[in-house]
């Protein structure tokens, strides 16, 4: 469990990083937009994936399995 915690936070770290840059990157130096708030915003945002990023894998697996089971118990489509 604890090496399920580990890799949910290291994968939720990565994705916010790169949140956080893409943020930062559509924000800074545009007009009207105060820059310490764009930092705070990007900031906030690499910490909160961080902190849900293992709950957040849990519901990527579980979606990725129900996807897999559905497309099981529906077989294969016919297209007209």
């Amino acid at each position: 469990m604890s090496t399920y915690l580990l890799v949910g936070t290291a994968m939720g770290a990565i994705v916010g990083f790169l949140h956080m840059l893409n943020i930062l990157q559509a924000r800074l130096g545009r007009p009207g937009l105060a820059p310490f708030k764009t930092v705070w915003q990007g900031i906030w945002t690499w910490i909160l994936w961080t902190l849900f990023g293992a709950y957040v894998l849990t519901f990527w697996i579980l979606g990725a399995v129900l996807l897999g089971v559905s497309k099981l118990m529906n077989g294969p489509r016919e297209t007209p």
